[in-house]
């Protein structure tokens, strides 16, 4: 198991991706690396250095808001396996999304 990267979200109304994208780009120096629509959540997502902004309307990020971070990992099974060990409690088990499993 190895944590490859950290994120942090940041939530937006799909009219304001663009302008978070800029902000973000000036703030850390960098370019959007990757812009994905993820149409099973009716979001779009867009990866600026450190951050993941997700850009959709209310009812479409009401399911996600609660999610501040991410950690891109390699072997995902033995993470949750660590979890698991460690006492946590894993409420929604790995499913496939666009990005990968989750």
């Amino acid at each position: 198991m190895q944590i490859l990267e950290r994120c942090f979200r940041v939530y937006v109304d799909s009219g304001d991706l663009g302008r978070e994208i800029a902000f973000c780009e000036r703030l850390l120096g960098t370019t959007c690396e990757r812009r994905v629509l993820i149409a099973e959540r009716g979001v779009t997502a867009a990866k600026v250095g450190s951050f993941l902004i997700v850009a959709g309307g209310h009812e479409a990020l009401a399911p996600v808001r609660h999610v501040a971070g991410i950690l891109y990992l390699r072997g995902l099974d033995a993470f949750a396996d660590r979890l698991l060990e460690g006492g946590a409690e894993i409420l929604h088990g790995p499913m496939e999304v666009t990005g990968g499993a989750t």
